[in-house]
């Protein structure tokens, strides 16, 4: 049995220009997604007053925290977008958004979260734009809840996950402080 570590690359800081591509088990990452998924996910939760720090990229998609939100996206590239986080942080983001501390799921801060997925999706979407991958729709957010499941995708699907930290969040909720952003799109077919 293969064990993978899951911890990947550290990656520059946003505002710095990345010189080489970044590879993890010789897999590299697509520059344009990651960047894409830096830049709309800054925006994207910007309405929450967070400002995530960015601490770790792969080109392998992961979901191991117990709250998921999808978003497919659509156009000549196709594929889905999903924001992965704990309960924690979900009832955290979700609250700074509400303007009221969370200590429950409940509807309201369910759709607060879904709300952040998509605006991070439709900052991502429109960050690919010029790309080789070309998204025009979004579908409405779908929650999942549960940890460690896996997304394998079929070939010619380019992934990549970029890990955030949410520094507003005590040391002592080390684990709940990390979000995953991951975008697996296949590539622009021609026509």
């Amino acid at each position: 049995m293969r064990t993978r570590n899951w911890r990947t690359t550290l990656i520059p800081h946003p505002t710095l220009p990345v010189t080489e591509t970044p590879t993890l088990f010789g897999l590299a990452i697509t520059e344009s997604l990651m960047s894409a998924v830096l830049k709309g996910t800054m925006e994207g939760v910007e309405m929450a007053a967070i400002v995530p720090t960015p601490v770790g990229a792969s080109s392998l998609a992961q979901s191991r925290r117990e709250i998921s939100v999808m978003v497919g996206l659509v156009g000549d590239s196709n594929g889905t977008l999903t924001v992965n986080m704990s309960k924690r942080a979900m009832l955290y983001i979700s609250g700074k958004m509400l303007f009221e501390e969370q200590e429950e799921i409940t509807e309201d801060n369910v759709d607060a979260i879904c709300e952040i997925g998509n605006m991070v999706a439709g900052c991502v979407k429109e960050a690919l734009n010029g790309s080789e991958f070309g998204v025009e729709n979004l579908s409405v957010p779908s929650m999942i809840f549960g940890a460690s499941y896996d997304v394998h995708c079929t070939r010619g699907i380019d992934t990549c996950t970029v890990e955030f930290s949410i520094n507003e969040l005590p040391i002592a909720f080390a684990d709940d402080k990390i979000f995953t952003v991951t975008i697996s799109l296949m590539r622009r077919v021609a026509k």
